[in-house]
């Protein structure tokens, strides 16, 4: 019986191998030797010699499917398994090769058989090809035709080796032979795959490099045999050929092999995720755009990206600008790429609906979406207005080895957030997969369209890019997530299925609504001391002076309730935690851990300042500060830096536009400073809850019809002083008697004083407060209304009324 075995030997094209079970054979099955008795259909009878009692019947797909099965030769060694021929490796070979093959074949037929294979039945052989002959005497007959044919190279040697070939394997063996077995020693071709690993992460070089070094790991791993495995230039070439190996690839830039060599071995297995934020990436890369930086020079853009795993929605975007600093190795100032805060304000950014813009377009808002609008507005209110994108609270998240993820402050803020951190594998871009297509296609659906884009290497950058009309750094922002509530979110994705029709492709906002619909969502929202705990963490004594961060002194009543005061927290000491937003360094928050409450303070040199600014500018400010020879501890010199950096700013470049008839220039864009992440208590509105009065109930006032004049009647004072003295009126008809005057200077009047006093009283004044004038104010009646009761009115406006 004539059975297979699944078996891999060296350089066997196919797994299956042959084997034929007689009686008497020997075999070994399960640690012993048995004697093959009989075969009877599906079963075995097996018969131990040994130990008769140890014989057995047994089936023969569970003989041959044993891991120690082996038919034993008469010395008791495994005998080697015939190998079932693969002629598809015909297919690997050119026509001609094919052609040369069956030509063989017809002899070798002819050699076997003694007549041609395409012969008439009873054709008798030629009398050098009859089977009485030996194999020797037909070999040597049909190497003298072939020579007298024109073939070349055919001794009896080569048509013994074909024939064994084609009668152990058929055509596939005489197409091993026209491919060529690998006869190197296995030890060069280890020590070579060995070199070309080494030569990955070298600068590129041409092959002969490796091949150099190849027999010098030869002559020192192999002195003793140096000569018989030393290998000529064009064997190796031959050798690297068939190993896949191409002098291009040696050649190519590191990148390119750094890529192929981290590029997973086939079958992939793709990364799936069923449940909202079970899985989200996050990655940063270039942007390949250029932009305008705060200072108005150009700059480069850093995308860092987080995208949902299950509905490929892109649920935090933040652009940053790149671009080095100024000062030595590690003391550099003024440097900008994205950072671990930045990290931070995009899970605070996941975590928030993005809200729609002015100017966006109608359908880049979450109600004329997919989305389940009127569900999650009822869900969470700050859905009203939002844009089309979800709101996913991630529960794990998958970061590569860079140091902004690797931080203390990031992995502490995703514990407090109650989000798990996953690092990938070193130098393995499919554990990230996910993130590395969508950074693809971003750069292929929307940097590309953008003015200022540079392509992905200097090779590929236009000319004058940098003199193209360029976008600011929060122009591409907003860009970027119009786009992305417009296009990504609502464009069908390959890699959304639904799955009762898995031939429609869903777009991220249909596969969230099925999932939303499926689990539910509970809406995170973070109030202003909860996003305080998201910002970067100080350790700092509060003294009298308030406390210093980055430079800069802060300090407040609130805060001086602390100095000197100890936190009675074992190893800290009297270093209180001080929270600090590098976007918005204007304040700084003291969290007091006994009772949760927080104190407030300013920079103290806030006011010279007098404006919005940035850890980035102040950096940039005290550069230049440096520059000039001062030092760091000036800190109200840097602070005015930083106030002329904002008014260069305000002021433009000298080519800018000249200003319109209303004096008014251009408005220089607003600095970067990220998503809006609020952290202070909106102060408490005096007005709130006072409803406004309607125009309808508002009694309107009554018109004062009078001339100016009788406006404040009888509060106007004398013009002139009076001469005389009024302690005594006199009697209607007599004379008034002189004042006396004997302590009276000559150069006064009574009553007034110096002549400065005198100047003074002489200017009209009122004679009463301003509320006590309007209490007193009348006015004359108008027409069309009715006098006030006990209001006398006079018979002519001009007069005083009495």
């Amino acid at each position: 019986m004539t059975v297979t075995q699944d078996s891999t030997p060296p350089l066997a094209e196919s797994s299956a191998a042959v084997c034929a079970l007689e009686p008497g054979q020997r075999v070994r099955f399960d640690g012993e030797e048995y004697v093959v008795a009989g075969v009877r259909g599906p079963s075995v009878q097996l018969l131990c010699e040994q130990e008769p009692c140890r014989s057995a019947a047994v089936l023969l797909q569970v003989l041959t499917g044993a891991a120690d099965f082996a038919v034993l030769d008469a010395v008791g060694a495994p005998r080697p398994l015939q190998q079932v021929p693969d002629v598809d490796i015909l297919d690997v070979l050119d026509q001609g090769r094919r052609e040369r093959i069956r030509a063989w074949e017809w002899h070798l037929v002819e050699l076997r058989d003694g007549v041609p294979p395409d012969s008439a039945a009873g054709t008798k052989p030629r009398s050098a090809y009859e089977t009485t002959r030996s194999q020797r005497e037909r070999f040597a007959a049909k190497a003298a035709e072939l020579t007298a044919l024109g073939w070349r190279g055919v001794s009896n040697s080569t048509i013994r080796r074909k024939f064994l070939a084609y009668q152990d394997q058929g055509v596939a063996g005489l197409a091993r032979l026209a491919i060529g077995q690998v006869r190197t020693d296995e030890r060069v071709i280890q020590l070579l795959l060995r070199e070309v690993k080494l030569a990955v992460g070298e600068s590129s070089g041409w092959a002969n490099r490796v091949y150099e070094r190849l027999l010098t790991a030869l002559h020192a791993e192999h002195p003793s045999e140096y000569k018989k495995l030393a290998i000529s230039p064009a064997t190796f070439y031959r050798l690297i050929k068939r190993l896949g190996i191409s002098a291009a690839y040696l050649q190519a830039p590191v990148r390119n092999r750094l890529d192929q060599e981290n590029s997973p071995a086939s079958p992939f297995t793709p990364t799936t995720a069923t449940m909202l934020g079970e899985q989200v990436q996050i990655d940063s890369t270039g942007l390949d755009i250029l932009a305008v930086g705060d200072d108005g020079f150009t700059v480069s853009a850093e995308l860092t990206c987080a995208i949902d795993v299950a509905t490929r929605s892109i649920i935090g975007a933040m652009i940053v600008p790149k671009s080095p600093g100024r000062g030595p190795r590690g003391r550099r100032l003024g440097g900008r790429a994205t950072r671990t805060f930045d990290a931070t304000l995009l899970l605070a950014q996941a975590l928030a609906p993005m809200p729609g813009r002015a100017g966006w377009s109608p359908l880049a808002l979450a109600e004329r979406s997919d989305l389940p609008y009127a569900d999650l507005v009822a869900c969470d209110p700050r859905m009203t207005g939002a844009a089309a994108r979800p709101v996913i609270r991630p529960k794990m998240v998958v970061v590569d080895h860079g140091s902004i993820y690797r931080s203390e402050h990031f992995v502490d803020v995703c514990t407090s957030l109650q989000i798990s951190v996953r690092p990938a594998r070193e130098r393995t871009p499919t554990d990230k997969a996910v993130i590395e297509s969508t950074f693809s296609a971003i750069k292929k659906m929307f940097c590309q369209y953008v003015s200022g884009y540079t392509g992905s290497s200097l090779a590929k950058r236009g000319k004058l890019v940098a003199q193209q009309p360029l976008w600011s750094i929060n122009e591409l922002q907003d860009l970027l997530d119009e786009w992305i509530a417009l296009r990504w979110q609502q464009t069908p994705h390959d890699g959304l299925r639904s799955p009762l029709l898995p031939g429609m492709k869903l777009t991220p906002n249909q596969m969230y609504s099925v999932l939303v619909a499926c689990e539910g969502q509970v809406p995170l929202p973070l109030s202003a001391e909860q996003n305080r705990k998201l910002l970067l963490c100080e350790r700092r004594v509060i003294t009298e002076k308030g406390v210093t961060i980055n430079n800069r002194t802060y300090n407040s009543d609130a805060l001086q309730a602390y100095a000197r005061l100890h936190t009675g927290i074992t190893g800290q000491g009297h270093r209180w935690e001080i929270r600090h937003h590098p976007y918005v360094p204007r304040y700084v928050w003291l969290y007091d851990h006994r009772d949760g409450q927080w104190a407030e303070a300013e920079f103290i040199h806030q006011k010279q300042i007098g404006d919005e600014w940035t850890q980035y500018e102040w950096e940039v400010a005290t550069a230049h500060h440096l520059a000039r020879g001062s030092t760091k501890e000036q800190q109200q010199a840097i602070a005015q830096a930083v106030r002329e950096l904002r008014e260069r700013a305000r002021r433009g470049p000298k080519d800018q536009p000249a200003p319109d008839r209303t004096g008014r220039r251009p408005r220089p864009a607003a600095p970067f400073t990220g998503p809006d992440l609020p952290v202070r208590v909106p102060e408490v509105d005096p007005y709130e809850g006072i409803t406004l009065p309607t125009p309808e109930t508002v009694a309107a006032a009554r018109v004062l019809d009078a001339s100016v004049k009788n406006l404040f009647p009888g509060q106007w004072s004398p013009a002139t002083p009076p001469t005389v003295s009024t302690a005594a009126a006199p009697a209607s008809g007599q004379t008034p008697a002189p004042a006396a005057a004997a302590d009276t200077p000559d150069d006064e009047t009574p009553g007034l004083g110096s002549p400065d006093k005198r100047a003074r009283a002489s200017r009209p004044r009122l004679a009463a407060s301003a509320a006590g004038l309007f209490r007193n104010l009348t006015a004359p009646p108008r027409a069309d209304s009715r006098p006030p009761t006990g209001t006398p009115v006079p018979d002519d406006p001009s007069k005083e009324p009495a």
